[in-house]
Parts: structure tokens; C-alpha cells; sequence
């Protein structure tokens, strides 16, 4: 049996810092974590982003990167109350990432837009036969040093960079009414609704598939659902079988949270022993 071919993916959204509770700014943001976790799942990973000068690069270590020039990048405060959800704060903003921007000579086997904000307005072009739209920068609504909102107007915000058939992927915590924006979306393609520790759904032209979570022990939720996106796209690339790849992309999000930060991705290996039950909580 001849070996299965590496996955090629390219991510396209802006990275970047996360204030820590010592007042450092990290690297972080939706596309960074999709793109250390698709190459944790052993991915051939182009990231095509806006990069401040002064940006810890340590982060881009086995990663293309097509850096884009911009003064600033996104900052965020993330704050986890006891009892779930997340509270962000925007400190700054990055810059957009027009269609000219994009290198004409990209290809992949799969594209993931994963916007920071709103710096994508349209899919970005590149070739590749599966599109993926990790929408939490799309629902958003911000202003610097103002606590981040759910945006109003989220179906025609996420319609404007979804693509006819392409699966988009967002968290329930990111919208009002999490059911009716995946209906209204999943009329277009496949639509995902990661749901923390309870799993995930799937819609398919307004039907609905549960995706069965595995337990974790918590200690940073931080980049779950990114870890999700990137297995996702990974998997589905290998495989064809969308399910099978949601549960594959459960499997990692629920060993993320399990671990800190960029460089704790929990390898390929791992994943598929937490899909088949093998990996104990917090091992």
C-alpha cells in the first residue's frame, strides 16, 4: 500500500498577540493555532498573514509563511470566568488582507479562512477543491479597549466570505441564536457548531448530526476550536468522510484544552488514540 499523501493547507488570517496575566503580549490568534495544529497532525502548512516587524517569529517554526507588512497586529485580553464562556477585550487592530494580496501561484489541498476580526472581505483565492471558514473573526465585533461583541447582521457577515460549498466551522458561544445561523448557513454547505464539552453538530442543508465529545480535564481552552478546524481539514483531506473527520477534530480540541498554549499541540498519534478512547484525561 503506497503511504498517503502529506496534506498541503493554507491559512489565510491575521496573527496575533494575547495578553498573559503576567502583562506579556504572546503570539496567538485563530490562524496561528490552525496552523501549529495542522502541522502537529504532520500537514505541509503555508500561512498567508499581516506580520509586525517586531513579531515573535519563534512561533512560525515549521510553517511557510508569506508575511504581509502592517504596523500593528490584533491584541486581545482573554479572561475565563468561573462557570464557562470567555470575555475578550480588543487593544489594537491589524490591517486587511485584500484579494491582491494573495500569491497567484497557491495551491493546496485545502484552504482555511480563520480571520482575527474582519480583515478578510471575500474567500481568499486560492486553489484548492475543499474550502474551510473558521468564522469567529467574522462574528465579532470590536473597537480598541472595548470588550469584543457578538456582531449584529452574523448570517450576511459569515455569507460574505463562505463560499458556495465550503464547510464553515464557529463556536455556539459566537452568536446569538448558534441553531438559526447554522441552518441558514448549512443551505450553502456543510456547516459545524463546535459546542465545548459537549461535542459538536453538524448541519447538512438544515439536518442535523451530533458529534459526541470526549472528556477532557481543562486547563487552557485557548485554541480548541482552531485545533478543531486545522484536524478537521486535515483529516477530511485524507479521508473524504466528513464525519469521521468531525469526530477527529473533537479528538483534538478535547487534547488541547488539556495542554497551554502554542507549543503543547498534541501530536497525530495522540489524536487518533483520544478518537479511538485510548488516551486517559489529562495524560
Amino acid at each position: 500500500m503506497s503511504p498517503t499523501p502529506t496534506p498541503r493547507i493554507v491559512i489565510v488570517g491575521n496573527v496575533s498577540e494575547d495578553l498573559t496575566p503576567e502583562g506579556a503580549w504572546i503570539p496567538g490568534g485563530p490562524a496561528l493555532y490552525s496552523a501549529r495544529a495542522a502541522v502537529a497532525l504532520g500537514a505541509d502548512v503555508t500561512l498567508v498573514s499581516r506580520v509586525p516587524t517586531e513579531y515573535d517569529r519563534s512561533s512560525f517554526e515549521g510553517l511557510k509563511v508569506v508575511e504581509l507588512p502592517v504596523a500593528t497586529c490584533p491584541r486581545y485580553e482573554n479572561v475565563y470566568p468561573k462557570g464557562g464562556g470567555r470575555r475578550q477585550t480588543l487593544h489594537q487592530v491589524g490591517g486587511p488582507i485584500a484579494a491582491e494580496d494573495m500569491p497567484s501561484s497557491l495551491s493546496a489541498d485545502a484552504v482555511i479562512a480563520a480571520p482575527a476580526l474582519d480583515e478578510l472581505a471575500e474567500f481568499p483565492s486560492v486553489g484548492a477543491p475543499l474550502q474551510f471558514v473558521s468564522l469567529q473573526g467574522m462574528l465579532r465585533w470590536a473597537i480598541p479597549k472595548r470588550p469584543v461583541r457578538r456582531a449584529a447582521y452574523a448570517p450576511s457577515r459569515a455569507r460574505s466570505i463562505q463560499p458556495v460549498g465550503a464547510i464553515s466551522i464557529f463556536s455556539d458561544e459566537d452568536a446569538d441564536d448558534p441553531t438559526a445561523l447554522a441552518t441558514a448557513l448549512s443551505l450553502r454547505g456543510p456547516t459545524v457548531v463546535t459546542l465545548g464539552n459537549r461535542g459538536a453538530c453538524l448541519y447538512r442543508k438544515g439536518s442535523r448530526s451530533v458529534i459526541p465529545a470526549f472528556p477532557a480535564n481543562v486547563s487552557d481552552p485557548t485554541g480548541a476550536g482552531d485545533g478543531f478546524v486545522a484536524a478537521l481539514a486535515v483529516r477530511l483531506v485524507e479521508t473524504g468522510d466528513l464525519l469521521e473527520s468531525c469526530t477527529f477534530g473533537n479528538a483534538m480540541g478535547s487534547l488541547m484544552v488539556e495542554r497551554s498554549g502554542l507549543g503543547e499541540m498534541p501530536s497525530r498519534e495522540d489524536v487518533f488514540a483520544r478518537s479511538q478512547g485510548e488516551v486517559a484525561h489529562g495524560s
